[in-house]
């Protein structure tokens, strides 16, 4: 089934273009569904997806622990975003939600378990276990660490990809929001996890997605799969990847100059990671930052 208008190789060449916005947006919300279509109007992301012809939505569905636990999408989240584009003009036919969790566990029955099959069952939208799908070699052009990467063949297929990750911390990187969402389009994963920080960025040359909306009502602290969630009530939202995880990473508490794979991806071209340097929309960033345990 052809879902894109671009061949393979001008899908690469587009991905390794840097996002040129710098607006992200915060809402502070308690709302999964109607959170984030704000998010998204104070962004004007309706403008910013006019030019692609198919989304693929990926979620962080890592493994199968429930979304009230902080580590796993609200799938209601997704559903305020599939909303937020059948609003504007988009048609469940253009649209999938893809995911590759842990290579230990059935992705497809996670669907399940978490609520996203029963969320979305009234969409006429493809939801895809990425991990079972046929994988294509992609050269990483200026890779330093990762040189060539298998990658899903919808992350290719698709004209855009909206991540949607969770708010959450993570004992490598320090945080873990959209560039290392990307991590579910690749085969095998174990790739990633010596010279992490690198990795994420090279990773992010091919396949750093074209829209990101985080998950932040309910954070994940002390540690990415622990299961200690954490009350945030923030939706974020943003077209440049770098710029989004580090308006994330200071809402957890972080400093984003202390986040080395976000000042590898600035360093790269890919983004900015200087919060006075974004431009922020929504609500106050500084009332909303909390500081999440390690």
């Amino acid at each position: 089934m052809e879902h894109s208008r671009l061949s393979l190789l001008n899908a690469y060449q587009r991905r390794t273009k840097p996002l040129k916005s710098k607006k992200v947006s915060i809402v502070h919300t308690s709302d999964p569904v109607n959170g984030p279509k704000r998010a998204l109007d104070l962004i004007e992301a309706d403008k910013i997806l006019e030019k692609y012809d198919s989304i693929l939505i990926k979620p962080n569905y890592v493994n199968g622990s429930l979304p009230e636990t902080g580590v796993t999408t609200d799938p209601r989240v997704v559903r305020g975003i599939i909303e937020y584009l059948i609003g504007h003009g988009w048609t469940g036919r253009e649209l999938a939600v893809g995911e590759g969790g842990m290579a230990s566990i059935d992705t497809a029955d996670t669907f399940k378990k978490v609520g996203l099959l029963d969320e979305l069952k009234e969409f006429n939208i493809r939801i895809i276990d990425l991990n079972k799908e046929p994988h294509v070699e992609v050269d990483i052009e200026g890779g330093r660490s990762l040189k060539s990467i298998k990658v899903a063949k919808p992350f290719m297929e698709y004209d855009c990809i909206l991540s949607v990750p969770k708010l959450k911390i993570h004992c490598w990187s320090l945080s873990t929001i959209s560039m290392k969402n990307m991590m579910g389009g690749i085969l095998p994963k174990g790739i990633m996890h010596d010279d992490l920080h690198q990795k994420i960025a090279d990773l992010n040359k091919v396949i750093g997605p074209e829209l990101t909306v985080v998950d932040g009502i309910l954070g994940c602290q002390r540690h990415e799969l622990a299961c200690d969630p954490i009350n945030s009530n923030v939706i974020i939202a943003g077209e440049d990847f770098v710029a989004t995880d580090a308006i994330g990473s200071y809402l957890m508490g972080l400093r984003p100059e202390d986040v080395q794979y976000l000042a590898l991806a600035k360093k790269a071209g890919l983004g900015e990671n200087n919060i006075s340097d974004i431009e922020l929309v929504g609500d106050d960033i500084n009332v909303l930052r909390k500081h999440y345990k390690m």
